[in-house]
């Protein structure tokens, strides 16, 4: 149902089953999926894909052109799955010509809550929640069933590992390892995402060993590359410890390490 206030491009395609409510505005190349929801005043510029069963709040802002200062209006998308709750005043940005995809993404299952910033060029997994406020800047990567608590802020280009738990008011312009809790600004790590692991699916026998190989990779002194080959060495039956190897090597940022770290 379209509600008769609401402004519907002639280009935009939106599914019979799709809501759209009293005052929203929704552009050309815009593709709303089955049973979407979107809410009051909010506005959608194209070209954006939402996929189904969404639920978008209030005054929200879809696909609107990233705030990048090299932007001359090319056209970039923003592409949004399905199942995804982002609470009212959500603000997602298309991408820029910077990335080969020229898209911002954000998966599946996702629950965005009230005043979420995610800049353009950002790619956010399945399964991530995200408390008020959230801020991502541009280009940042958020891998699956991240939990952020409210009022962080991730810099540019920064990466967030699976599994991970930020809590609220966290600052950081490093990359956040998977799996791990960080806290504070500039952040730290406050060792392992235990519950988070155990909700989203790890083996107990998983978990014991990412503990022992926590111990290694963040508690012993030594150069990193060489933490990283003794986990490659004494922990490559573990998907998950493969996984932080993988994850260090690539960071061009820096990642977060221990409180405690020597």
């Amino acid at each position: 149902m379209i509600h008769p206030t609401a402004i519907i491009d002639s280009a935009a395609q939106i599914d019979p089953s799709a809501e759209i409510a009293p005052y929203g505005v929704i552009g050309a190349d815009v593709v709303i999926g089955a049973r979407t929801k979107i809410g009051p005043h909010t506005v959608i510029e194209g070209p954006t894909t939402i996929g189904a069963d969404n639920r978008v709040g209030n005054h929200c802002s879809l696909g609107a052109p990233p705030q990048d200062l090299g932007y001359k209006g090319e056209p970039t998308k923003l592409v949004i799955g399905d199942r995804n709750f982002l609470g009212d005043y959500v603000q997602i940005s298309r991408g820029t010509l910077k990335t080969d995809a020229k898209t911002t993404v954000v998966g599946n299952d996702n629950f965005l809550m009230a005043y979420c910033h995610v800049g353009h060029d950002c790619v956010v997994g399945d399964r991530v929640i995200a408390a008020n406020a959230v801020q991502l800047a541009g280009h940042v990567t958020v891998e699956d069933r991240v939990v952020f608590g409210g009022l962080v802020a991730i810099h540019q280009y920064a990466r967030v590992g699976k599994l991970a738990m930020v809590s609220g008011g966290s600052v950081t312009s490093h990359d956040i390892p998977p799996y791990v809790r960080v806290a504070g600004y500039g952040c730290a790590v406050y060792g392992l995402n235990l519950v988070g692991m155990e909700r989203g699916g790890v083996e107990r026998d998983a978990i014991k060993r990412l503990r022992e190989a926590y111990k290694v990779l963040f508690r012993q002194p030594g150069k990193l590359e060489d933490l990283l080959a003794r986990l490659e060495t004494e922990f490559a039956d573990s998907a998950e410890a493969m996984h932080w190897v993988k994850f260090f090597r690539e960071s061009k940022r820096g990642v977060v390490r221990d409180r405690e770290a020597k």
